[in-house]
């Protein structure tokens, strides 16, 4: 990676789904460049990174780029959200539910997202979530009062131990 970022075929490196270890041992290896990004899941129904993964990559100026920012589509969100928090603060800042939890990930200190835009409609939505705040107790409200998962460590090392066997037997996953 470091080759090409000189030879300028890339300009920054990053890396996808790393947590903290895999993180350490990538910045150790590299001499003269350093991480810039760390592709992850986070939404407000899927908080796994936080923690460990989001403190390190806010002390380390890791830039978070959030994947599936809106989990799987608002009905999902929606099931998560029993009580309309998310509805009720969408009509009081007069923005779609979607524009107010892209915000709520925007508002997490290094964090970008990289929403779903299939059609012109959702870019315009997606564009609608920046430029404005939710206030601290609305981004609390949002934080307490939707439910959400951690993806447990029995997953991290199930990926881990097949990424391992992959490698022996020199194959990539499919």
């Amino acid at each position: 990676m470091e080759e090409l970022a000189d030879q300028g075929k890339i300009r920054l490196i990053g890396v996808s789904n790393f947590p903290v270890g895999e993180l350490r041992r990538a910045q150790a290896a590299l001499s003269r460049h350093r991480i810039f990004s760390n592709q992850v899941r986070y939404s407000l129904i899927d908080r796994t990174i936080e923690g460990r993964l989001l403190d390190y990559c806010q002390q380390n100026h890791i830039a978070v780029i959030a994947f599936t920012p809106l989990g799987h589509g608002l009905d999902q969100i929606s099931r998560m959200d029993p009580s309309g928090v998310l509805e009720r603060i969408a009509k009081q800042c007069g923005k779609t539910r979607a524009q107010v939890a892209l915000n709520w990930c925007l508002a997490k200190e290094g964090v970008v997202t990289i929403p779903k835009a299939s059609t012109i409609e959702r870019v315009a939505e997606n564009c609608g979530a920046s430029g404005w705040r939710l206030t601290a107790e609305q981004l609390q409200e949002l934080s307490h009062g939707i439910r959400y998962q951690r993806r447990g460590t029995l997953e991290i090392a199930l990926r881990r131990i097949a990424r391992y066997v992959f490698q022996r037997i020199g194959r990539e996953p499919a």
